[in-house]
């Protein structure tokens, strides 16, 4: 039956949901040789409605693929025999959909997409080797201490890595285009830096157990440590040899505010002007400890209590955050206030900018991956912070 479908198919339309990114976007592939290649590279595009275009494909491949995202980020997988498939409503008598993570061994085992960026290689052997050791460190960590790693919200991608880094590799690579992929690289390598370097944070802080929030049963059962980018609840409050210590990931004192205004602006001829357009820099603070046990920000505000220790992370090349230097780290000082404050890189900083930090008050401890030995440092630093306290 498939071989007189082919004889008479010789073009298939195959329809495809862009929004850029991966939420309520659905990419299409065809499989060639074992090799996932996007539509627009595999055939020609004929039209296009808003967000939803149509393919022209030669029917000589091995089947369609569609990864599909839903608005909040839950994603699926299509696979289809060839044919058309120019609507949204996919014929399930010749397609099947899975969850990712169920045919990793199956439909997708040996698959992988074509890429051919020098930059994208290197970030993905990169993100299967260090950044793959972290993940398991992590979770390998929180587990020893009564914990249960999680990632909710707006990290679905993030969540996917944890559970197995091939899932995020078939959702992250599916964005049609190897800037956007990259981008979802760089994306998910600092969060997870940061969750990384708050585990190291923990474990230099002598952590006996964790303390369950006012509000989350008192049973025996493993504590739940949600990381939620934008959320005002804790990540954990830490018992440790110091008493309790909360914790917070992506610390957002107000929801409202997650962004600094970054734009230089000056009045020309008595109008303001911009000499660099408006973007933005993270209000969020990469990890931040206080001395105390407190459910959320709220609890924090109320308690009137100063952030004990500040810590920032960048696991890019300097060259890619220099600017932060002053318009985020600085302002993290300046706004925060922290008692102490670290910033932490997983590459060199040149050392007129670690002297220049220094002299603020900023300890910088740089080079930091799984193969150095970060603890020495980051334990002088943590009980500096904390034995004064």
């Amino acid at each position: 039956m498939l071989k007189t479908r082919l004889y008479y198919i010789i073009i298939m339309l195959i329809r495809e949901i862009n929004r850029g990114g991966t939420r309520g976007s659905e990419y299409a592939y065809v499989m060639l040789n074992n090799e996932l290649v996007h539509v627009s590279e595999a055939g020609k595009r004929i039209r296009c409605d808003g967000d939803l275009c149509v393919y022209e494909v030669l029917a000589n491949v091995n089947y369609v693929y569609f990864f599909s995202f839903s608005r909040s980020g839950y994603s699926s997988v299509v696979r289809c025999l060839p044919g058309d498939y120019p609507d949204i409503m996919i014929d399930n008598s010749i397609c099947e959909v899975k969850d990712v993570e169920e045919v990793l061994n199956t439909w997708l085992r040996g698959i992988k997409f074509r890429i051919r960026d020098p930059e994208l290689n290197k970030l993905l052997n990169e993100l299967n080797s260090d950044f793959a050791i972290m993940s398991s460190e992590v979770k390998s960590y929180w587990g020893s201490v009564g914990g249960v790693f999680k990632a909710v919200g707006h990290a679905a991608r993030f969540n996917e890595f944890l559970k197995d880094p091939r899932i995020y590799y078939f959702t992250g690579m599916s964005i049609p285009n190897d800037n956007g992929r990259v981008r979802s690289i760089k994306v998910l390598m600092s969060i997870m830096y940061e969750n990384w370097v708050a585990m190291k944070t923990a474990k230099v802080l002598g952590v006996r157990g964790l303390i369950r929030r006012s509000w989350e049963a008192n049973t025996t059962s493993s504590i739940s440590m949600w990381f939620e980018q934008g959320s005002d609840n804790s990540f954990a409050i830490l018992d440790t040899t110091y008493g309790p210590i909360t914790m917070w990931i992506e610390f957002q004192w107000d929801p409202a505010i997650h962004v600094f205004l970054d734009a230089e602006i000056i009045k020309k001829n008595g109008k303001l002007k911009f000499i660099r357009k408006p973007g933005r820099k993270a209000v969020r603070p990469d990890i931040v400890l206080v001395k105390g046990a407190f459910d959320n920000v709220n609890a924090l505000m109320q308690a009137n209590k100063d952030i004990d220790v500040l810590i920032e992370c960048k696991t890019l090349p300097y060259n890619e955050w220099a600017s932060d230097a002053d318009e985020q780290v600085m302002q993290y000082l300046s706004n925060f206030r922290p008692k102490n404050m670290a910033l932490i890189t997983r590459y060199g900083i040149p050392i007129n900018i670690k002297n220049k930090l220094t002299k603020y008050g900023i300890r910088v401890i740089d080079n930091v991956k799984p193969s150095s030995m970060i603890e020495n440092e980051l334990s002088n630093f943590i009980q500096n912070a904390f034995s004064s306290l």
